[in-house]
């Protein structure tokens, strides 16, 4: 695990790994009371950094296992009260629920059960629910939440004004580019919410996979929606010259040489870039891209 001390309030904590979606990087803010958001460090040092913290508060920007499994560990190891998004409780209360809206019928439902399963997923009963128009002013009066859905229903950043710092979530801004792999993600809702943060003044961004931003945080921003743009691009030209719909997504929308993965990763890798497919294809249909956010054009160049 890695520490960086931001601010005097604010600390930025890593992971040693992410792999295999069991973790991310998240912060701890120290302001009226200490308030944790998405410092899931994995099984084996979530538990221990939680004891050794005390949170009064454990904030989750989304519902995704690599964000919402440390949650299991938080009363178990804390007295803090846990906060998850609104619209997205129904995914973390009930298994039937987050199965349904994830993989549904997918044809890896059964093994992305067991592995959510064996990862560690238990149903939340304790908790209380917050949206962008919730106020911690009773415990870090300086968070700013912002709604920025697309990658979930209702991932949500969190923006201290004062520092003029981001703690962006999941945004896609590390070298991969935005993931919208699950059927309730929305490329449109993804641009809106790169544009609304690209337009707050931002010095330093601190992300869950991307590690510290400190510097050309607009071009970041542009590369992060040239991910997007490039997809699309490639699967419009890959259509024209008569490639197959199967043919684009074993080649990779998001992912390249699926077949040497081990299952049952394979199989997730294979249906998440039919999904991301599927959200492009049908963007493509009604216009594309530049139809929506003809803004782009000039971030792009």
């Amino acid at each position: 695990m890695k520490r960086i001390r931001i601010t005097q309030q604010i600390t930025y904590v890593e992971p040693d790994s992410m792999t295999d979606f069991t973790s991310c990087a998240g912060i701890i803010v120290q302001s009226k009371k200490k308030v944790m958001i998405d410092v899931n460090m994995g099984a084996r040092e979530t538990p221990g950094l939680i004891k050794e913290e005390k949170p009064e508060a454990a904030i989750i920007t989304h519902y995704h296992l690599d964000h919402s499994l440390w949650t299991r560990h938080v009363k178990r190891f804390s007295d803090a009260v846990l906060f998850v998004p609104e619209a997205e409780a129904p995914y973390l209360t009930s298994l039937d629920f987050f199965m349904e809206h994830t993989a549904g019928q997918c044809s890896i439902a059964g093994k992305w059960k067991n592995f959510t399963k064996n990862l560690g997923y238990k149903e939340l009963k304790n908790y209380e629910c917050y949206n962008e128009h919730t106020s911690f002013q009773d415990m870090a009066p300086e968070i700013v939440l912002i709604e920025t859905p697309g990658h979930s229903p209702s991932h949500t950043s969190f923006y201290f004004p004062d520092e003029k710092i981001l703690f962006s979530g999941d945004m896609g801004l590390d070298r991969f580019g935005p993931w919208y792999g699950w059927a309730d993600c929305n490329i449109k809702q993804i641009l809106d919410s790169i544009l609304r943060l690209d337009g707050l003044a931002v010095n330093l961004i601190l992300t869950s996979h991307g590690g510290v931003i400190k510097k050309d945080i607009q071009k970041r921003w542009a590369q992060c929606i040239g991910h997007i743009f490039k997809r699309e691009e490639k699967i419009i030209q890959k259509l024209e010259a008569g490639m197959s719909r199967q043919d684009i997504i074993q080649q990779g929308v998001f992912f390249s040489n699926k077949e040497k993965v081990k299952e049952p990763m394979q199989s997730f890798l294979n249906a998440w870039d039919t999904i991301m497919y599927n959200h492009h294809e049908d963007l493509i249909k009604e216009g594309g891209l530049m139809k929506f956010f003809p803004e782009i054009k000039a971030m792009l160049k």
